[in-house]
């Protein structure tokens, strides 16, 4: 359609604008007018455009969809849009398009009722590139934010955030879901719980906030153990503050090595060892107090001086230097013992070195350190274990290892020819009462003036050792049997003399006992035990004298072993079990008690005599054991006759050693609660010895158990050191006449006047009399004519087990009283 001849001169007007304009017919798309800017926009003149479709301006895709819609949508559609145009160079160029629908009345067209639209299209090419290079920077930018070691974090004047790298967010851990969501409350919230002490944090981040002009430095300890440095620099456009920039800097390593040096200066300078730092070229260019202190504290400082002028190594510089570097090439170090000079009149002191070296990238050594240990006390020490090794701390006389040294080179020498030697194991007898009643510090220093005089007795060839205690050894060199017995006497007549110490006379006896090399052993073990087991002998002999060893010695003494072995096993396998003797009133013939006694019968050794066993129980210790098992028998089996409503007396032998052990009063009374025995049918035998030992302590024990309601007794009356005076004082119900007396009745006037003493005194005291050992009815008839209250022996019965026992007691209510001796053992 040709624009209308009348139309308006708004054309002159479209012509000039600089933006380019079509108008187009919205029922056929015909191109009605197109202005100059328009043809030069396109390449295209005015006339070739002007009556064809505007299909041939539509050259991007949305274009054409655009303008093959209807005319009322197109009309109704997109006001605006951005494409790109083929120019008439055949270039591509971007042009932002608007396209207008206006009405018929108000188009400058003259024709039809459908309403026109008016397409107006703008060069953007320089727009485009701009904006391009303007994305290209802030791209770059944004590149160079992320490539920074530091955290930034941009806001404005109220602290909302601009923006922030991706440093930021490992430093802050922020998750994903915070910066997708860009709430900066949340990121500030997250910022400040992740801080040790929230509460430093706000309070900063609120200083920022009220001084905008304000540059700030503040170091935050994270959560996750790290260390944050934030440097907060103001923001300026046209020298007024519009924002802040906050960096963020992990500082963990550098603190890390920071704290390092600290460390070791502070170790340098604290360390109990000495420690130099030395140049390239050996000088001291450092030391710490350490070191100081070990040269001296009136010397100066050695820095400059070399290495080599503090330390004496032993060998030439030269030498010594070149072994140092080759050991630092080969194992990175340098160590041995050197002498350290510490002035012109004082000795070298030894010391451990250890030389390091420092190495520079390249591998050259650029520094050296020193470490140096004084051995000055740790020499002194070992010399004084060498000491103590080979003496005797408290004498100083040698020890056994010394000793041992000494016998092993003369057994060396003597092999293969006729040398003897002799040695003599010498113990000082009772001893310990020096020790418990002048104390241990006393003992000691009475050992010394013993050790003295021993050595005085000995010749330079001899060797006097302490072996421990009391105990001393020595050794006689080229001595035979008459040197040796010679050698004793001369020991014994010297301590015969007396003692003095602290104005305190007082005597020390021996016992010496001599093993004779090769006779009596071929090694110094074997010559000291057969010479203790000879000295042992002297002591069951009476001590203070001296013996020779002889063979059948040890014999009686492993002999004496296993029996010990075997009464300790005896116990735990029913080997031992408690007989009881019956004890019968001689008024009445009736059994009013019984003694409880141990037998032990053995498989290998058969049945062992109380005589043989009881004393070595006693001599090793193991009687308390035995009596306090013994004695709980007992007590069960009174507690039986109690029960029985034929209640009896229980009389147990109780031994010195078991007497004397700590809590043995309580310990009865617990057995009597126990089995619910009354104290009346418990009687406990004792010996008179232990009457007489600690006669205090044992009247003060002897009223415990008589206030308990403990019958008490003595056993074997007459064979000791009997006295009235005890027997007046003590609470003592029974006396027993031994049997050594009751066996010569009636025919032994003597025995017979003993006898009827001892019933005389029990009578006037008050005291029950029981005679033990009653065989024959002469002797029982004899007791009875004298006045004994009761008797116990094999005219009755000897001791029988439980079983018999019972028996016994019973068949004694039906008139059958005896047991035949012969059908039951011996007893004791």
């Amino acid at each position: 359609m040709a624009p209308s001849s009348s139309a308006p001169d708004w054309r002159g007007v479209a012509d000039v604008l600089p933006q380019a304009l079509w108008l187009i017919d919205a029922a056929t798309l015909q191109v009605l007018y197109a202005n100059a800017a328009a043809a030069e926009l396109v390449g295209r003149r005015v006339e070739d455009m002007v009556g064809s479709s505007v299909h041939q301006l539509a050259s991007a895709p949305q274009d054409r969809l655009f303008w093959e819609q209807e005319p009322a949508d197109i009309a109704a559609g997109i006001r605006s849009c951005t494409s790109v145009w083929n120019a008439r160079r055949s270039a591509q160029v971007p042009v932002e398009r608007w396209v207008q629908a206006l009405t018929r009345d108000a188009a400058p067209h003259d024709g039809g009722a459908a309403p026109l639209l008016v397409m107006s299209m703008q060069d953007i090419t320089e727009s485009e590139t701009s904006a391009r290079k303007l994305e290209a920077l802030l791209a770059e930018l944004r590149a160079t934010l992320d490539c920074a070691v530091d955290g930034i974090l941009s806001c404005d004047l109220q602290g909302n955030i601009r923006a922030f790298n991706h440093r930021l967010v490992q430093i802050w851990k922020l998750p994903n879901a915070l910066l997708i969501r860009r709430d900066d409350a949340a990121i500030h919230a997250h910022m400040q719980a992740q801080v040790e002490d929230p509460r430093v944090f706000r309070q900063s981040m609120a200083t920022l906030r009220h001084e905008p002009l304000l540059e700030f430095t503040q170091i935050f300890r994270l959560r996750s153990g790290s260390t944050v440095e934030l440097r907060s620099m103001p923001q300026l456009v046209h020298g007024k503050p519009a924002g802040r920039v906050h960096v963020y800097r992990d500082i963990s390593s550098e603190t890390e090595a920071q704290a390092g040096l600290r460390l070791a200066a502070q170790v340098f300078e604290s360390s109990l060892d000495a420690i130099f730092i030395a140049d390239e070229s050996d000088a001291i260019v450092r030391v710490n107090p350490g070191c100081q202190a070990l040269l001296g504290h009136e010397h100066e400082m050695p820095q400059g001086s070399r290495v080599t002028a503090l330390i004496d190594p032993g060998v030439p510089e030269k030498t010594y230097l070149a072994q140092v570097r080759q050991a630092w090439d080969v194992q990175g170090f340098w160590s041995g013992d050197v002498l350290l000079r510490r002035g012109t009149d004082e000795l070298a002191t030894p010391v451990a070195l250890s030389w390091v070296p420092l190495r520079s990238e390249d591998g050259v050594v650029s520094q050296s350190v020193g470490f140096m240990r004084d051995l000055g006390p740790q020499h002194a020490a070992q010399r004084r274990i060498e000491e103590l090794a080979f003496t005797d701390a408290l004498t100083g006389l040698p020890n056994r290892l010394q000793l041992t040294h000494r016998v092993e080179s003369a057994i060396d020498s003597a092999r293969g020819r006729n040398v003897e030697f002799a040695v003599l194991f010498l113990d000082l007898d009772r001893f310990k009462i020096v020790n418990d009643s002048l104390g241990h510090p006393f003992g000691d220093r009475v050992l010394k003036l013993v050790a003295q005089r021993l050595q005085q007795c000995l010749r330079q060839s001899d060797m006097l050792c302490r072996v421990g205690g009391d105990e001393f050894v020595v050794y006689l060199h080229g001595a035979d049997r008459k040197v040796a017995e010679a050698v004793a006497r001369r020991v014994l007549e010297e301590m015969m003399l007396p003692f003095t110490l602290d104005e305190m006379g007082f005597s020390i006896q021996s016992s010496i006992g001599i093993a004779l090399y090769p006779h009596d052993g071929i090694t110094l073990d074997d010559l000291i035990k057969h010479a203790d087991t000879a000295m042992y002998r002297v002591k069951e002999r009476g001590r203070g004298s001296y013996g020779f060893y002889r063979p059948q010695m040890n014999a009686n003494l492993l002999s004496r072993m296993k029996m010990e072995h075997a009464m300790r096993l005896a116990l735990g396998v029913n080997h031992m079990a408690v007989h009881y003797q019956p004890q019968v009133e001689l008024a009445s013939g009736r059994v009013m008690g019984m003694e409880a006694l141990l037998r032990w019968t053995d498989p290998q050794l058969g049945a062992v005599s109380p005589a043989t066993f009881i004393p070595l129980a006693e001599e090793c210790g193991y009687i308390v054991t035995l009596g306090a098992w013994v004695m709980e028998q007992a007590i069960v089996e009174a507690s039986h006759w109690h029960a029985s409503k034929t209640p009896m007396v229980v009389s147990v032998n109780v031994s010195a050693l078991e007497f004397r052990q700590p809590g043995f009063v309580d310990r009865v009374a617990s057995l009597l609660t126990r089995h619910g025995l009354p104290p009346r049918c418990l009687e406990l035998e004792l010996t008179e010895s232990v009457l007489l030992q600690e006669a205090q302590e044992m009247a003060q024990l002897l009223g415990a158990l008589a206030q308990l309601g403990v019958g008490l007794s003595i056993d074997d009356f007459g064979t000791g050191y009997s006295s009235l005076a005890y027997l007046k004082k003590l609470p003592i119900q029974r006396l027993k006449i031994d049997k050594s007396f009751v066996d010569g009745l009636p025919a032994l006037e003597r025995d017979q006047a003993i006898v009827q003493a001892i019933v005389s005194m029990g009578r006037a005291l008050g005291i029950a009399v029981v005679a033990e050992g009653v065989e024959t009815d002469a002797q029982r008839d004899a007791l009875a004519a004298m006045g004994c209250d009761f008797y116990q022996g094999y005219l009755y019965a000897p001791a029988l087990p439980v079983p018999r026992l019972r028996e016994l007691v019973s068949q004694a209510g039906a008139g059958k009283a005896r047991v035949s001796a012969s059908a039951t053992g011996p007893s004791s």
